[in-house]
C-alpha cells in the first residue's frame, strides 16, 4: 500500500495571550508516561476537505492552548511546565494520500504497518500531531498522537468533539478548563499513603534498570470482541452487581493468566487506570482538561486466580478501584508538595516493554467517540492505537458493530505462543 506525503505543515499557537503564560504540570501530569499515544480513526465518505479539517484545527487550538504549547523543564526538572504564547510550540499536521480503498484496512488491526498513517512517536518535537490520510475511495484516517502528559483520555475526547463541531461551524457548548485550585494540597500537606514505588520511583536507580525495547515481531497485538449477550451471561454468574468494566477485566485477567502459563505460586497485578475526575470531593469539574488519572492495582496469586471464579477476579477489581478516593487522591496531591525539590519520575518509566505477570488494563469505554462529527455526512467506522510495542497491554473499547449491540472490543498485546493460546480460551466461562 503507497502512502504519498503531500504536505507538512506546523499550525502556529492559537490566539495566544497578550504574554507567555506558564501552566505548570500537576502531579497527575506527571505521573502520565512521557510519551505520545497514536490513535486512528477511519471514517467513510463523504468527508470535509483537508482545508476545512485544518481551519477547524487552528480555531480549536485557540480554545485548548496546551496542545500547541511546549513542554519545558527546569534545570533542576522539579517543575516542568507547558509553556503558552512563547515562540515554537505549535501542532504539526501531515498530509498524506494512500492509493487504495479504506476497507483494505478495516478493522483496524493494530500492527506494525499502520503506524504509517500516523506522523512518528520517536523524537516528536509537537505536543499534538495530526496526519490526514485521503484513501482513494474518499475515506479519511485522522491519525492523531498527542503527549500524555499534556492530556488524558477524556480530555483529548473533549477537544476531538470540539474540533469536530469547528469544522462544521457549531458553536461550543463546554469549553476547557485549567483551574487547578481543586488541586491545592492541604495545609499542612500530610501523606497517608505511601507513593515512592507506587506512583514513583526514588532516585537514582542503576543502569540495569532502564527499560530495554521489544521488536516488532516479538509481541502480537490482538483484538478479541467480547457481544453485549456474552457480557450479560458473565454478569449472569455474578453474586454481587459488577460493572461492565469489572466483570470483564477479571474474565481477561483469569484467561490471560492462564494462557501465559505462569507458576501457581507466583503473584500477578493489573495497573488498572482510574479517572480521579468524579473521586475528589468535591468533584473536578467534567471540563478540565489535563491528566486526572491514577492507578489501582488488584492482585492475587496465578493459583487463586486460575482456580477461583471470574467473580473473585471482579472482586478483586472492584475492590481495588473502590480504594482510590477523596483521601488517597489527597495523600498524592500531598506528596508532590513535600517532594516540590525532588524529581519525580513514574514507575512506568522503568519497567521495560515486558509485563508478564503483570498486566496494565485501561478502559476506553467511556470516552464518546461516537460523538466527533465533522459534519458532510461522513461517519466513524473504526478507531484503533496504531500498535503498542509492549507486552502485557489490555485496552477495552466500545464496539462500533452496531447501535445498542452493547459490545465491547478488547485490544491485547501478547507473545505471540501466548496469544495463540488465549485466543482458544478467550470466551471460556470455566
Amino acid at each position: 500500500m503507497e502512502i504519498h506525503v503531500v504536505s507538512s505543515t506546523v499550525i502556529p499557537q492559537g490566539l495566544p495571550p497578550t504574554e507567555n503564560t506558564k501552566i505548570p504540570l500537576t502531579v497527575f501530569d506527571m505521573l502520565a508516561s512521557g510519551m505520545h499515544v497514536a490513535v486512528l480513526h477511519a471514517y467513510i465518505p463523504p468527508m470535509p476537505t483537508n482545508t476545512a479539517l485544518k481551519d477547524g484545527l487552528k480555531r480549536a487550538l485557540g480554545l485548548f492552548p496546551t496542545l500547541a504549547g511546549q513542554l519545558v523543564e527546569n534545570d533542576d526538572r522539579c517543575h516542568p511546565y507547558i509553556s503558552i504564547g512563547d515562540n515554537g510550540g505549535g501542532v504539526l499536521v501531515v498530509e498524506t494520500n494512500v492509493e487504495s480503498e479504506l476497507v483494505d484496512i478495516l478493522p483496524l488491526e493494530p500492527s506494525p504497518e499502520l503506524v504509517r498513517f500516523h506522523p512518528p512517536l520517536d523524537e516528536a518535537r509537537h505536543l499534538l500531531q495530526v496526519q490526514l490520510n485521503q484513501f482513494s475511495c474518499g475515506g479519511l484516517v485522522i491519525g492523531l498522537t498527542s503527549h500524555h502528559r499534556v492530556a488524558d483520555g477524556k480530555a483529548i475526547s473533549s477537544f476531538l468533539i470540539a474540533w469536530g463541531k469547528l469544522v462544521r461551524g457549531l458553536q461550543i457548548d463546554s469549553f476547557p478548563g485549567y483551574d487547578q485550585t481543586m488541586l491545592i494540597p492541604r495545609d499542612p500537606p500530610r501523606c497517608d499513603h505511601d507513593h515512592w514505588g507506587i506512583e514513583f520511583q526514588p532516585l537514582p536507580l542503576p543502569p540495569s534498570s532502564l527499560p530495554s525495547t521489544l521488536n516488532s515481531n516479538e509481541v502480537h497485538n490482538m483484538r478479541v470482541h467480547y457481544s453485549g449477550e456474552f457480557i450479560l451471561k458473565i454478569k449472569a454468574r455474578m453474586p454481587t452487581k459488577h460493572s461492565t468494566f469489572e466483570v470483564l477485566t477479571g474474565h481477561l485477567w483469569k484467561n490471560l493468566t492462564r494462557a501465559r502459563g505462569l507458576d501457581p505460586d507466583m503473584l500477578t497485578q493489573i495497573r488498572v487506570a482510574v479517572n480521579g475526575r468524579p473521586r475528589l470531593w468535591p468533584a473536578a469539574p467534567t471540563e478540565y482538561f489535563g491528566n486526572m488519572v491514577l492507578n489501582a492495582f488488584p492482585r492475587a496469586r496465578v493459583k487463586e486466580l486460575t482456580e477461583g471464579s471470574v467473580a473473585d477476579a471482579a472482586r478483586l477489581v472492584h475492590d481495588a478501584v473502590g480504594r482510590i478516593e477523596d483521601g488517597y487522591i489527597r495523600s498524592l496531591i500531598d506528596f508532590r508538595a513535600i517532594n516540590n525539590g525532588n524529581v519525580l519520575v513514574p514507575v512506568t518509566d522503568f519497567e521495560g516493554p515486558v509485563l508478564c505477570p503483570n498486566l496494565e488494563v485501561d478502559s476506553w469505554l467511556g470516552f464518546p467517540f461516537q460523538e466527533v462529527d465533522f459534519g458532510d455526512g461522513g461517519s466513524l467506522c473504526a478507531f484503533a492505537p496504531s500498535w503498542v510495542p509492549v507486552e502485557g497491554v489490555v485496552i477495552l473499547m466500545p464496539t462500533l458493530r452496531g447501535v445498542g449491540e452493547g459490545g465491547v472490543d478488547v485490544m491485547l498485546t501478547l507473545f505471540q505462543d501466548h496469544a495463540e493460546l488465549f485466543r482458544q480460551i478467550s470466551h471460556s466461562l470455566d
